[in-house]
């Protein structure tokens, strides 16, 4: 079975981001691989994102979702 995938454009930069459809739930969070933003899903169809300003010392692991690279 394949998966679906969305893209999210980073307000910040531009850059075009690739998430797993069933990964993208509001208030989920990623981070931008071009400019380091930490962006928060604020909508989930359409999908969209806010650029959000957190304290690194507040941060958690659990905070993001991670891509996982799977070799079939």
């Amino acid at each position: 079975m394949e998966e679906i995938m969305k893209t999210i454009v980073c307000p910040e930069c531009g850059e075009i981001i690739t998430v797993a459809a069933d990964e993208a739930e509001l208030s989920s969070r990623l981070v931008c691989e071009n400019c380091y933003s930490i962006l928060e899903i604020t909508s989930e169809d359409p999908i969209e994102v806010t650029v959000i300003d957190v304290d690194p010392d507040e941060l958690d692991e659990d905070d993001f979702d991670e891509d996982e690279d799977e070799d079939e």
